[in-house]
């Protein structure tokens, strides 16, 4: 309950005016162009991915004129990239801003990811008890918003790609449970509890993707 808060307090103290959306301004009516909503592909073979930097960020916008795909928990508007071929461990970020809206009206893109390899079968998947609040001061010119980020060492797995997307469940009712799906138990102890005191859930929003070189535990133990 106090990390709902905080959200609903950073909410109104966050960012101040919003760049322009390529999705409208109010959460409802949000929900009903998703709702008329189809989805894109019969598996993510037909997506398009969106290179990412070595090093260095990638703005991207989830909006109306993004696909959509069902995914194990339903029906989600989405964004694909591919991740950079590199030898070393880094670290992806994957951060999503709040989107003030007129008279007061915020919500905001409740992000998750999932990792594949190259034939598209996945590898890891984040979930909603992941997200952490991160207010505009953490970073130079930043907004508020809701971030995670995952170590990813090509030594160890084979990713090639990063979908990010957000589990139906947050737009409206849960589905039914399938096998594979992203209602863990922390997941749906959020969705029990978050009644009014949590931002709404919009099924378009403003990501930043951070991609960093994983610092050596050698050099980071003599980091002051």
């Amino acid at each position: 309950m106090q990390f709902l808060s905080l959200v609903m307090a950073a909410a109104f103290a966050g960012c101040a005016a919003a760049p322009t959306q390529s999705y409208p301004a109010k959460p409802e009516a949000r929900l009903a162009l998703y709702a008329r909503t189809k989805a894109c592909c019969d598996d993510p073979s037909g997506f398009s991915f969106l290179p990412l930097p070595a090093h260095g960020f990638t703005d991207a916008v989830v909006s109306r004129a993004s696909p959509a795909f069902e995914f194990h928990s339903g029906l989600s508007p989405f964004a694909a990239f591919e991740l950079p071929k590199a030898s070393t461990p880094y670290r992806l970020r994957v951060k999503s801003n709040f989107d003030p809206g007129r008279n007061g009206e915020t919500s905001v893109f409740y992000p998750v990811i999932a990792l594949l390899d190259d034939t598209f079968i996945v590898l890891r998947m984040s979930g909603l008890d992941n997200l952490r609040l991160e207010p505009a001061l953490a970073t130079p010119g930043g907004e508020t918003g809701l971030a995670l980020t995952v170590p990813v060492d090509p030594a160890m797995e084979n990713a090639r790609y990063l979908i990010v997307f957000t589990p139906a469940a947050v737009l409206g009712a849960a589905p039914e449970r399938r096998e594979g799906d992203l209602l863990t138990p922390a997941a749906l102890a959020w969705l029990e509890r978050r009644g009014d005191a949590a931002v709404p859930a919009s099924p378009y929003g403003r990501l930043r993707i951070t991609i960093a070189p994983e610092q050596p535990a050698a050099e980071a133990a003599h980091t002051p």
